[in-house]
């Protein structure tokens, strides 16, 4: 690693060093897994991803562990969640809350085993919740476009349920539901 990054580094490459499994690594073996991620700093890396390959990680681990990691790793941090146990978009957000600056995901999520941190679910949060100006207000308008135009592309059919962008995401059909956002969004919409 320390020998790697520098001559990437000469040719002018930025490198991002992602910590494959990382979350489980550090688990199992604490100074081991920030004896690497030293190696990375030492080695020039201009960010270090922290991993959850696996993505067996539950939040409140990723936000002992970012935390721990902040305070010992002298760069900037980044994260990447797979979603195996249905956190990887609370994982990517308690990571951010925690210091890390670098996002790895993808449109719905899409990708192997049970997918990655879905960026659909992600920046909207990022920008409207935790006030980090992610994307710009025209993007941040065209995300279910895209969202859906990603779905088109795999020739998968878009989840209607999908938080954000899917069609029933804001939809109201109950009739005290209907009377009570006509009065007051809040009363049903977070």
């Amino acid at each position: 690693i320390e020998t790697s990054i520098p001559y990437l580094k000469k040719h002018n490459i930025s490198v991002f060093f992602d910590a494959e499994h990382f979350f489980d690594a550090y688990t199992a073996h604490p100074a081991y897994a920030l004896k690497v991620l030293r190696s990375a700093v030492r080695g020039g890396a201009d960010c270090i991803v922290l991993c959850d390959t696996n993505g067996g990680t539950l939040p409140l681990a990723v936000e002992h562990i970012v935390n721990t990691v902040a305070k010992k790793i002298d760069a900037p941090l980044g994260i990447h969640a797979h979603n195996d146990s249905d956190t990887a978009v609370a994982n990517t957000l308690t990571a951010v809350a925690c210091g890390c600056t670098h996002v790895q995901g993808t449109i719905n999520g899409i990708g192997e085993r049970c997918g990655n941190a879905n960026l659909c679910s992600i920046i909207p949060n990022l920008k409207l919740k935790m006030h980090k100006n992610c994307v710009t207000d025209p993007q941040m308008k065209k995300i279910a476009e895209v969202s859906r135009f990603v779905y088109e592309l795999a020739n998968l059919p878009p989840n209607k349920h999908q938080p954000f962008v899917g069609s029933s995401a804001f939809a109201h059909k109950a009739g005290v539901h209907v009377n009570a956002v006509k009065k007051s969004a809040d009363t049903y919409e977070h």
